[in-house]
């Protein structure tokens, strides 16, 4: 079976993956299994729900997950400044149960001004017009910084992998590579933003559980503007001896996100320049999955391994409702959808959700044909 990479090029702007509450489920909540879609069948159901605020994306939530979260603003006046405040956020986190023993949580980018900015007169741990100063840090550092901040109660911790994701570097370059280039054209080569990507596999214990968690980051520095931040930051987590179970469910979650572009645009309504941006970006989205289809098994094979740490295997699917080529976990044997985006994974080739969900309108997604067969 072939495998695809869908890379998640997401700019600055559009900071992260969000949902609406799917509503706890009592079993799940006392077990931190899988939700199956009905009591005897063998599948993992998902819904496609809204992120609840503004309604910037939808993705795909397993059934009977609790959520807690989503896009937010930040306050000028309150925060002391404006840099924290220039654009929509996201904290948004996903979970099996009120523990979180299963959980997919999206972390916002936060903005930090550089050691010198406002003429050197605001020290490490001060605050500069809304946005903490801050030494700049390596991905792989603020990838662990980030997670002792997170999880302060963690012991026993053991750090299995951690490493750069070249292919996430390049794919946060390219984002920024229109203003990079109007720098350039004025003289400004030393103000180009720079950028960095790690990802982490630790393991360690907490409230009496041992976890096993995939945790990645990005790094842009603008010097131009003597700031830096995260970006895509997220972190997966699950019992160690459950983790490979579960890897899948992060898989799905991530590759499902579905922006919203009305939201896109109203986030930019003001600043015409900067919508004409959001769409080149969604133009050079578009135009990299497609170069990433067309590469050979050898490139594939290469990015997956750039990206080990956060990825598994993936597989073209033809949406039956819109004729689509959509990418999804190879995880699951048979793939079944809705018009309106709700999906059912199994392995059961004789198992119809239609039957046991009351539904009328799923379709078995089946794998594109290869051009070579």
């Amino acid at each position: 079976m072939s495998r695809r990479y869908r890379a998640i090029l997401l700019f600055p702007l559009l900071l992260s993956v969000a949902a609406c509450n799917a509503g706890p489920g009592e079993d799940a909540a006392e077990s931190g299994e899988p939700v199956a879609a009905s009591g005897h069948a063998a599948g993992l159901g998902f819904m496609r729900v809204r992120e609840p605020n503004e309604n910037a994306f939808t993705i795909l939530v397993p059934h009977g997950w609790q959520a807690r979260g989503g896009i937010f603003r930040v306050n000028a006046a309150e925060a002391g400044g404006p840099l924290n405040a220039l654009a929509a956020k996201c904290d948004l986190t996903f979970a099996s149960d009120a523990r979180g023993t299963v959980m997919f949580h999206v972390v916002p980018d936060i903005v930090y001004g550089h050691v010198g900015i406002g003429g050197g007169f605001w020290q490490p741990g001060s605050v500069y017009q809304g946005a903490v100063v801050r030494r700049i840090e390596s991905a792989e550092q603020h990838v662990m910084a980030l997670f002792e901040h997170l999880h302060p109660g963690a012991t026993n911790v053991r750090t299995l992998e951690i490493r750069q994701l070249p292919w996430e570097i390049e794919a946060l370059r390219r984002a920024d590579a229109y203003s990079n280039q109007l720098l350039v054209q004025v003289g400004g080569q030393a103000m180009t933003s720079r950028h960095d990507a790690a990802a982490a596999v630790l393991e360690y214990d907490e409230d009496g559980v041992r976890y096993r968690q995939v945790m990645a980051t990005g790094i842009v520095d603008q010097p131009a503007a003597l700031t830096w931040h995260n970006t895509r930051t997220l972190e997966f987590r699950a019992p160690a001896t459950e983790f490979d179970r579960w890897r899948p469910v992060m898989d799905v979650m991530r590759y499902s996100v579905r922006f919203n572009r009305d939201w896109v645009l109203k986030e930019t309504k003001n600043q015409r320049e900067q919508a004409d941006f959001v769409m080149k970006v969604f133009d050079e989205v578009n135009r990299i999955d497609r170069e990433m289809l067309a590469k050979s098994r050898v490139n594939r094979e290469e990015i997956m391994n750039d990206n080990f740490l956060v990825l598994t295997g993936q597989e073209e699917y033809v949406n039956p409702h819109s004729g689509e080529v959509e990418i999804d976990t190879d995880a699951y044997r048979y793939r079944w959808q809705t018009d309106g985006g709700d999906v059912y994974y199994t392995d059961n080739e004789d198992e119809n959700p239609n039957e046991f969900l009351q539904r009328t309108d799923y379709k078995r997604s089946r794998v594109r044909p290869r051009r070579n067969e």
